[in-house]
This record gives structure tokens, sequence and C-alpha cells, in this order.
């Protein structure tokens, strides 16, 4: 490792003498200097890590040396180190001090405080250089993150913008396939025999398959951060709209919907309606065929500033391996044998997490039913309260 470069400055010759004697036997690399001159060269040609200054030189004064080292940007970082006669008064003691002494010793001085005091002061510069090498290091991956964030912003909008004008354009032709074969089917009706008959029918779903995927997609293009209305939002009356909406899949599902008083959260209204219309919905979806489903909707606070709300029921329940998949787009575990397009809890999940700053997730086993769990802010109003 490279020694510390000392510049001892001292008048006094067999003062100096001693010092440097002391620092070199230390492993400091020392140059001298007797006088003020001398001391602002020597800084200047030697670059060193600490300048031990004394007040009283021949020609300038070792405050005003101290001045003139700590305002040059090229050894403003150099640690000063004045020395002074037991003579010296407070004020000349705070003059040194206030014109960038970093710390300030009397005469006599025992050279084992000496260099336990140089130690110290150079520990300390080489945090200081290490604190000053980290923050440099920090604002410069700041700003490559700041570009990156920019950039990823940047083509999230573009993936967004196309999602939204594919969909559109997707869904035109094929409703032009859709309304052509229902037209050939009427005026072939008498001509078509049952396996044709089959075929059309294959048309007629895929199409409606196509339809309800791109609908899907468009909606997940939808819900944009800067797009958010942000209020106090009523949970009840956001399920109470969300369990409106689904009256008639309840009705036909045969379910028992149970629901507690829920609380005041921070959100947006509409993108809160849709996540508790989409959970219900899957409870209704993934429900026992020979069981009445059950469906119940709960809130418990989980700190003074959050609400975490569960949406359980008695269904056909998750293995744990697909707790975190499910969030995905496009996923889905049961193939066709349940309708859907595996978008709507990919749905949930961005209004909760990138919208909103929450989290969801799910815990279930197989035939154990699920509870999938919305965790949001508190209103306002309401943070705090227990």
């Amino acid at each position: 490792m490279k020694s510390a470069v000392i510049v001892n400055v001292d008048d006094n010759e067999l003062s100096r003498y001693a010092r440097n004697r002391l620092l070199r036997h230390s492993g400091f690399d020392v140059h001298d200097a007797s006088t003020g001159e001398e001391a602002l060269q020597a800084i200047r040609s030697a670059n060193p890590d600490l300048v031990m200054l004394d007040v009283n030189l021949p020609d300038i004064s070792g405050i005003e040396v101290c001045r003139r080292i700590k305002s040059h940007s090229d050894s403003a970082s150099v640690i000063v180190l004045q020395i002074s006669a037991t003579a010296t008064t407070a004020p000349q003691a705070t003059a040194a001090l206030e014109n960038g002494a970093d710390t300030y010793l009397v005469e006599p001085v025992d050279p084992d405080v000496l260099v336990a005091t140089v130690r110290a002061l150079l520990r300390l510069r080489n945090a200081e250089r290490d604190l000053a090498a980290s923050n440099a290091a920090l604002r410069e991956a700041n700003r490559m993150l700041a570009g990156l964030n920019e950039a990823l912003a940047r083509s999230n909008r573009d993936l967004e913008r196309f999602a939204h004008i594919a969909s559109h354009d997707l869904q035109d032709p094929l409703r032009t396939v859709t309304v052509y074969v229902e037209m050939l089917t009427r005026s072939l009706s008498n001509q078509l025999d049952e396996k044709q008959r089959e075929f059309v029918e294959f048309i007629l779903d895929g199409t409606r398959r196509m339809s309800s995927f791109i609908s899907d997609l468009l909606a997940y293009s939808r819900f944009e951060r800067d797009k958010l209305e942000l209020q106090p939002v009523p949970l009840d009356d956001v399920v109470a709209w969300a369990l409106d909406n689904l009256r008639d899949k309840i009705r036909d599902a045969g379910a028992a919907v149970h629901r507690e008083t829920l609380p005041v959260v921070w959100g947006d209204r509409v993108q809160l309606a849709q996540v508790f219309q989409n959970l219900i919905a899957n409870s209704l979806k993934y429900r026992k065929e020979n069981e009445p489903a059950v469906i119940r909707i709960e809130a418990e606070r989980v700190s003074p500033e959050e609400w975490a709300v569960c949406v359980r029921d008695n269904g056909i329940g998750i293995s744990p391996e697909y707790h975190d998949r499910i969030f995905g787009p496009f996923e889905r575990l049961h193939g066709r044998q349940i309708p859907g397009t595996g978008i709507g809890l990919a749905v949930c999940r961005r209004i909760v997490v990138e919208n909103h700053g929450g989290s969801i997730w799910v815990e279930s086993e197989p035939d154990k039913g699920a509870a999938f769990f919305v965790r949001l802010k508190a209103a306002p109003a309401e943070q705090g309260q227990t």
C-alpha cells in the first residue's frame, strides 16, 4: 500500500527534524518546508494527504497558508493539522479553525499522540474519499437508472398504444368473419349436414374466443398509471357495484356471497371495481361442480396505513407451484376446459401493484378453495386509526 504523503512545515529546524524522523519511522512519506512559500510550493509538487503546519512562520502566517490551501480547488481536500506554541491564544486557535484547519494541537505534543492524531485524520480523509466515490458512483447509477426507466416507460407506452390499436383493428375483420359465416349458415341452413354444422360452430366458437381475447387485451392495455383518479374509495360501494354486474352469473351458479363491512381505501374507484369484479368472477368460474359456491369478502387492518382485503371461496383451488404464475398475462391452468383468456388476474396485478403500489397474492391448495388477498393503502383520513 502506498504511504501517505505528509508535508511538515516548521521554521524551527530541530523541531522539524524531530517530526520528520518520527513520521518517517511511522511509515509516512515526509516532505518538509521552513516557510509559508516553501510550504505552498511543496504542496503543489508533492500533492500531500496531510499538512502539518506551524502557526508562526517567518514570511506568511500559518493561518494564511491554511486559508490558501483550503481555497484552492487542487488542495482543498488536503488535511491541515495546525500546530502552535504553548503561548497561543484562544482567538488564534479559533482563527486557524475558521480558516480551514481540520484540527489544532498545542506544543509540546507527545510523539505518540501526534502520530495517533495523524493516523486518525488520514482515516477520516480516506473515509471521506470513499464516501465521495460512492456518492459519485450512486449519482452515475441513478442517472443510468433514470435513463433506463425513461426508455422502459417509452417502450411500455408504445406497447400499450400498439395493443390498443391492434385490438381495435383486429375486431373489425373478426366481426366481418362472424357476420358472413352466420349469413352463410342461414342461407344454407337446409343444405348443411350435421358435420358441416359442426364445422360452422367451430368457426363461430373460434371467432368468439378471439373476440374475447382481443377485448381482454384491450382492457389490459387500458389500465395506465397516468390516468388514475386517486381519491378515498369506499370498498363497500365498489364490491356492491361488482356484485350487481355479476348478478346473473351469481344466480346461475347458485352462489352465496357473504361480505363484511369493508374499509375506505385510497385509489381509483373504477380500477378497484375491476379488480374485485375479476376476483369474484374467478371464484364463480372455478367453483366445484358438486358443491354450491360460497364466496366470502372480508378485510383486516395489517398496519396503520394499509388494509388487506380477502376474497375467499370454496372452489377447486390452485396448486402452490402456480401461485405466482397465475398473475402473468395469458396464463391458463385448465386449457379450454374452463373458458377464459388468462388476462383477468394479470389485470388485477397491474392495477394493484403497478398503479396503486399495493400487493396481491393467493393462498390455496387443490380442492380446498382459494383466498385472494389485495393489500391497499388506507384513505388518508383513516391512516393511523385502528
